[in-house]
């Protein structure tokens, strides 16, 4: 059996930890701006979107806490 190295020369990409990249998730969120109920109906279509986006987001995380804490309590 061969082992062949690769070659010195390539650069491999750096994978951040996950903290890290939690963190500059949640910055980016956080100074995302918003988008408003106004201007063309592009813009108003974009806002709805946002905002069942949103909703759906919410639901989710919020199911996926709830079996969480159910799987924790089932286990008691």
């Amino acid at each position: 059996m061969t082992w062949h190295r690769p070659p010195t020369s390539a650069v491999l990409p750096v994978r951040l930890p996950v903290r890290t990249r939690l963190r500059h998730l949640a910055e980016t969120v956080r100074w995302a701006p918003a988008p408003y109920f106004e201007g063309s109906a592009r813009q108003r279509l974009r806002f709805v979107g946002y905002v069942l986006g949103s909703m759906l987001a919410w639901t989710v995380g919020g199911l996926v806490v709830l079996a969480a804490v159910g799987r924790a309590l089932a286990s008691i």
